[in-house]
């Protein structure tokens, strides 16, 4: 079973408010794709073991592990008795060449490193399993998922801990026939105690270069209806609530700065003065959390994910449509 949920990362947060806001440079444009392509693959990877099964495995997924002085991302750790295996997913797609350690697409040399990714995760899997005083082996491979992705390779240790596409399925159907009894269970427990919160930092952001305003969250265009109660994009016809749309602007707000506290006036310049200043101060109350009280009374969100936020507070509206309505 799936132990944890398969999130965007903090990286690919601040780059999607940010295409909303403002207009992107060519570099960012380019790191934004290369995220949602990453993002996508794992999502694939994810529908294929749904297909195989894993009701009788631990899977970690997408997690960030301190382990001694060191930090490291796993895309996905297997835990059955006996076995962590080590799964480091790739989305690439094009002619590949491995020769002498170096890897390139086109006659490009590339930075990435994916089978020195995957042994450096197995090797501080090894601390780990000391920390706990376990006994597992380790196996570690990179899963390129994309169906066009080719490679030729000079080196037989590196394509030990290669799986493309076309050996997939058989892959997880021979590990999905392990099993995770207790001695599975207390490995995935010296795992948790590992995991930490996604240390990545995002790039500064000059304020200057948002555009205030509210948009459509469907369309992103800026042609809207404005109601008491709600607003209605002109251009795609969707309906969203005025306290669903000020929640929008506070978590675009903590994903665009997410070192940084929020309050009133910063929601207000988000949204353009287009929304009254109770609504933003009754959205702060309810889904926020206040670390200054008073005159200056400052905010911060316990979580970064829209639909986990409204979720969490119990967002209803008596003003939401139903889909039928939209």
């Amino acid at each position: 079973m799936f132990i944890t949920d398969r999130r965007k990362s903090k990286e690919l947060l601040f780059y999607e408010a940010l295409e909303v806001r403002c207009s992107l440079t060519g570099q960012e444009v380019k790191r934004l794709r290369a995220l949602r392509r990453g993002f996508e693959g794992e999502r694939a990877y994810d529908a294929l073991w749904e297909a195989a099964g894993h009701d009788h495995l631990l899977i970690f997924r997408d997690i960030w592990l301190q382990v001694g002085n060191a930090v490291l991302q796993a895309d996905v750790l297997i835990i059955d008795d006996g076995q962590v295996t080590v799964n480091e997913i790739k989305n690439y797609s094009g002619l590949y060449r491995l020769e002498n350690a170096v890897w390139s697409v086109n006659g490009y040399r590339i930075s990435e490193d994916p089978v020195a990714q995957v042994r450096r995760t197995v090797g501080k899997l090894t601390h780990i399993r000391s920390k706990g005083g376990h006994s597992f082996q380790i196996d570690g491979k990179v899963i390129f998922i994309n169906p066009d992705f080719n490679l030729t390779s000079d080196s037989e240790t590196d394509d030990r801990h290669i799986i493309n596409r076309t050996i997939l399925k058989p892959y997880m159907a021979d590990i999905a026939a392990g099993y995770a009894s207790r001695e599975a269970s207390d490995v995935a427990e010296t795992i948790k105690s590992c995991i930490i919160d996604d240390p990545m930092r995002v790039p500064e952001l000059d304020p200057s270069r948002i555009k205030p305003g509210i948009r459509c969250a469907r369309c992103s265009a800026v042609d809207l209806s404005i109601k008491r109660y709600a607003v209605e994009c002109r251009q795609c016809g969707h309906h969203e609530t005025t306290e669903r749309l000020v929640v929008r602007a506070i978590v675009d707000h903590s994903n665009l700065f997410p070192d940084a506290s929020m309050d009133k006036k910063q929601i207000r310049w988000m949204l353009a003065d287009q929304v009254g200043l109770r609504c933003i101060e009754h959205a702060l109350t309810k889904y926020c959390i206040a670390i200054k009280r008073g005159k200056h009374a400052a905010y911060t969100v316990e979580t970064h994910y829209l639909e986990e936020l409204l979720a969490i507070k119990q967002y209803k509206s008596r003003y939401e449509k139903k889909p039928s309505q939209i």
